[in-house]
């Protein structure tokens, strides 16, 4: 794939894929600018349920022209490998454990390191934070999911159909998300967006994934995250509860929060460049402090 139109200048970008200690692949993206400065922080990207890169087109053509950036493919994801006859965990506590392992094989040492992320991945780094002990300088987070509810309809049914079966109800999905979810007169690219996200989904994956979810909450460990974030949430999204969010916000010790017009502008190049003008106040911070 060609990667160009996610960075600027001349970045080396080499994709390859990673094995956890499950046996589970996932695919990396690995975006090294030329002029890389060794005390910048890297940047692991870890994008939402099965979101595809096209999506974060803008926003890291700004984080990539000055941080070295992991992208990061989940195990949700259709470019993820599992390993034949072997059942996988695809919990909350097993994508946290992903970005534990991901952060020792990418940042080695007391290197620094930033986790940035949305929906599904950013509730993930927000579990990450508030349990492992090697914290990330900050954390960037676009409209975490405080829990995942189904309703009880839903729930009820989702483990009796097949997964086979997702190509049947793909089109109702579709116009859901079209008419309940997403603003299709306002966000018409948002609309071609996640129907192309659902049409390239594995449903095998996604169906392990959803039973998995399953009434997730994240509210009682909320108080054991110390580490500054960056959240980002959106006046006209319904695909995240603003209210949740504004909740989860007054609940974290060290937090700001930038609250942009709709879904579209929290993935576009000017949340790029908000969150590059945050990392560059924390590095001047935590430089004065060493001084």
């Amino acid at each position: 794939m060609d990667y160009s139109e996610y960075t600027t200048g001349n970045t080396e970008v080499n994709e390859y894929m990673v094995m956890l200690s499950d046996g589970v692949s996932l695919k990396v993206v690995d975006f090294k600018p030329e002029k890389a400065d060794g005390n910048k922080p890297s940047v692991i990207f870890i994008a939402g349920w099965i979101s595809l890169i096209n999506g974060w087109q803008g926003v890291l053509k700004e984080l990539t022209s000055e941080y070295r950036v992991f992208y990061i493919e989940s195990r949700e994801k259709r470019s993820s490998v599992i390993p034949e006859k072997t059942k996988v965990s695809f919990t909350m506590n097993r994508f946290r454990e992903d970005i534990k392992e991901l952060v020792k094989m990418l940042v080695p040492g007391d290197d620094k390191f930033v986790l940035a992320g949305s929906s599904l991945g950013a509730s993930a780094i927000l579990e990450y934070c508030a349990q492992v002990r090697r914290k990330p300088e900050c954390a960037i987070l676009v409209g975490p999911n405080e829990d995942f509810r189904f309703p009880r309809l839903l729930g009820a049914i989702i483990p009796l159909i097949p997964p086979v079966a997702y190509f049947t109800v793909k089109p109702v999905i579709k116009w859901y998300l079209r008419n309940f979810r997403l603003d299709k007169k306002k966000e018409k690219a948002q609309v071609v967006k996640y129907e192309r996200t659902l049409d390239l989904a594995d449903p095998y994956k996604l169906k392990a994934n959803a039973l998995a979810l399953k009434n997730y909450s994240i509210w009682e460990r909320i108080q054991g995250i110390s580490t500054p974030c960056l959240i980002f949430g959106a006046t006209t999204d319904k695909l995240h509860s603003i209210d949740k969010l504004k909740k989860l916000v007054e609940l974290i010790p060290e937090v700001q929060y930038i609250e942009l017009g709709s879904n579209s502008d929290t993935h576009s190049e000017k949340a790029g460049r908000v969150m590059v003008d945050y990392l560059g106040k924390r590095e001047y911070r935590n430089f004065s402090s060493r001084v």
